[in-house]
């Protein structure tokens, strides 16, 4: 199979994605292994007005985090700061924007709550301002991706799941990714792999090694990317050359 029948089949997974945002789906789950390029296709793909906002879920992770908290503004003085969840809500002149909720399946307990009431319907979803008393919806342009890196669906909370119709397996990155690595790291890029058999390299190794070994060679970059692997890396790709 050739690169450019690669590129065809891969790009499936992004088309099924920029079909559904253009249906005006507004609910849509990435998952897949990390690396591809789910987060930036989230960010900016549909997106036209405002920057999209972005939560990036932790055991940990608050529901001030998500819908806002007081905050000190001067002696004696708190101030209400809203979270970046109705901050996608209001979105650009009230009309709404892109949340981007990232690993969502680590999301638990009083956060997963709330992120359930965010990404509720548009005529269910509703909060109060909690300094205004200001009853708060979505606006009509709002829509949430969320992603993970998960392989199995059913490790997303059913409640949640629930709410995101569509799920599409973002499996391998985006064509335009893949463009700008230099010419014998695309085919790689695009298996996800380079080395040791079972190894998966993200994007980003890709980008960092591409980027290094132009400044110090390759020899120099694959160790600081690759560590143990490095030399198998370097065999990889000299085979991989005389292809």
């Amino acid at each position: 199979m050739s690169l450019t029948e690669s590129f065809e089949d891969v790009e499936s997974c992004w088309r099924d994605l920029s079909d559904v945002l253009a249906a005006g789906i507004s609910r849509v789950l990435l998952y897949g292994p990390s690396g591809t390029g789910k987060t930036y296709a989230a960010l900016h793909q549909g997106v036209s007005s405002a920057p999209a906002e972005r939560l990036v879920c932790t055991e940990d992770l608050t529901s001030g985090e998500i819908t806002g908290t007081w905050m000190p503004v001067g002696e004696n003085r708190w101030e209400w700061r809203e979270g970046p969840a109705i901050r996608a809500w209001r979105g650009s002149g009230g009309l709404g924007g892109r949340l981007v909720v990232d690993e969502v399946d680590r999301a638990s307990g009083d956060a997963l709550s709330t992120l359930l009431a965010m990404t509720d319907s548009p005529e269910s979803a509703r909060w109060r301002n909690p300094e205004t008393s200001e009853w708060v919806r979505p606006g009509p342009h709002f829509s949430v991706i969320m992603t993970s890196n998960i392989d199995d669906l059913d490790d997303i909370p059913s409640s949640l799941r629930d709410r995101f119709p569509v799920a599409i397996r973002i499996d391998r990155p985006h064509t335009s990714a893949l463009a700008s690595l230099s010419a014998d790291l695309r085919a790689p890029a695009l298996a996800g792999s380079l080395g040791p058999v079972g190894r998966r390299v993200s994007l980003r190794s890709f980008y960092a090694f591409d980027e290094l070994r132009a400044k110090c060679g390759a020899q120099r970059a694959a160790q600081l990317v690759f560590c143990e692997n490095a030399l198998s890396v370097l065999d990889a790709l000299a085979i991989a050359a005389l292809a």
